[in-house]
């Protein structure tokens, strides 16, 4: 129990500046591999060079949807403002701003349990973005999105990569990897192609 090999061999380099794309069918280990590269998940073996220094500089969104449904758009990101040090105009100006970047600023006192797919997903990536990251790990931040959403969250990664972000982004779509990529790397049954 246990012992299947998930990953193998697998090595990324990801420059700041640049969008990673990580292609594969289901099963083919994409969320274990940004799962142990945001520390979510405990490899057997290899290492993390530099991501463990980065810290609070690696934010990660998730392909579940990680976010309070009882609470609006806008207390949710005041929540994870909050934990990340953000308080009064520093923390009102994020949130803000995030609201607005993510189309969301005319339901941001909505329940989250009122909002559709793509609007969890674009709150899903702007609580991600509270602070700004040096190397952002998306897994998945699509799946199941309109098209209007899509488009809002990939042109917020071009604005990232732009502003000297590294980004992963793991997709099963690959027109969503195209559109945005500088290089796409497959995995296919826990190896690199």
């Amino acid at each position: 129990m246990g012992s299947e090999k998930v990953l193998n061999g697998v090595s990324i380099d990801v420059r700041s500046g640049e969008v990673l794309g990580i292609y594969g069918k289901n099963g083919a280990g994409k969320s274990t591999l940004i799962g142990v590269m945001a520390g979510t998940v405990r490899q057997d073996s290899g290492t993390r060079e530099e991501l463990c220094s980065l810290k609070r500089a690696l934010c990660y969104v998730p392909q579940d949807i990680a976010l309070y449904p009882s609470l609006t758009g806008k207390q949710n990101l005041e929540f994870w403002a909050e934990a990340y040090g953000l308080h009064g105009k520093r923390e009102k100006a994020r949130v803000d701003y995030l609201l607005r970047l993510m189309d969301l600023k005319e339901k941001a006192n909505k329940r989250v349990e009122t909002y559709s797919g793509g609007m969890k997903r674009r709150l899903n990536m702007a609580c991600a973005l509270v602070v700004t990251p040096k190397l952002l790990l998306l897994d998945e931040p699509t799946v199941g999105a309109d098209a209007a959403s899509v488009a809002v969250m990939l042109e917020t990664v071009k604005r990232l990569r732009a502003n000297g972000t590294a980004i992963v982004l793991i997709s099963h779509i690959s027109d969503d990897l195209s559109s945005v990529c500088d290089r796409i790397l497959t995995l296919s049954e826990g190896t690199v192609k």
